[in-house]
């Protein structure tokens, strides 16, 4: 395995900017509309999103399985990283612990922030039940802001794709899929699954930098940077 890349701080900046640039304009101005078009023009495609989605939901359950009383999944990356780290001495076993920390902190703030801020979703608009921007209701159908959904499957593919620059598009295709899903089932708005992306990228780039500490990272850095050509910084 090669040593992954590491999101840059300039990398980061630059995500976030257009990631809450895009949400803030997307809130009050465009998801609502985005919504109600998407909700006309694309039942065709929601029996394959939601055979996708629940497909995805069965295998993601039974990573989530506990074994020794923690997940699979976390019990998995944790004895990968320490093989890695301790064992075979790698530079590249910070990948699996980015992978841990993205994919564990990436749930649970979706989690907490859809229950504070209790945004109802498209459903819930397409029924005429709000006509405001949809947040501070606590009924059936809030939870819309942000995307768990979204935040679970980004958080283990985006890693792997900063990791793998060159691999950057297959390893991304899935959770776009997955994101673009829950817009064409009526579940969220553009603005949910944005931010869920940045959740993401956030806490990508919080693991990566912890990675290069040196009593994780040992005698080698965890995860080394690509250089990055001129003119695409």
């Amino acid at each position: 395995m090669p040593a992954p890349a590491l999101l840059t701080p300039r990398q980061f900046l630059r995500l976030t900017i257009g990631l809450l640039a895009a949400c803030l304009l997307l809130i009050p101005f465009f998801d609502q509309p985005l919504a109600l078009f998407l909700h006309q023009h694309c039942a065709p495609a929601r029996p394959f999103f939601e055979a996708l989605t629940s497909r995805a939901d069965q295998l993601h359950e039974l990573s989530m399985a506990h074994l020794l009383g923690i997940p699979v999944v976390f019990l998995g990356l944790a004895l990968a990283f320490g093989v890695g780290r301790w064992v075979l001495r790698s530079p590249a076993a910070g990948l699996f612990l980015v992978l841990l920390l993205t994919h564990e902190l990436s749930m649970v703030a979706a989690r907490v922030l859809k229950g504070v801020l209790l945004r109802l979703r498209p459903v819930a608009l397409f029924a005429g039940a709000y006509h405001d921007l949809g947040f501070g209701y606590d009924t059936p159908n809030t939870g819309s802001f942000p995307s768990t959904h979204t935040a679970i499957y980004a958080s283990l593919f985006v890693p792997l794709a900063v990791a793998f620059p060159q691999r950057r598009l297959p390893l991304l295709l899935f959770p776009v899929l997955i994101g673009l899903g829950r817009l064409v089932l009526d579940m969220h708005y553009l603005s949910d699954v944005l931010f869920s992306g940045w959740l993401v990228v956030l806490f990508t780039f919080l693991a990566g930098q912890l990675t290069q500490l040196p009593a994780i990272a040992g005698p080698q850095a965890a995860l080394v940077p690509v250089p990055v050509p001129v003119g695409e910084e």
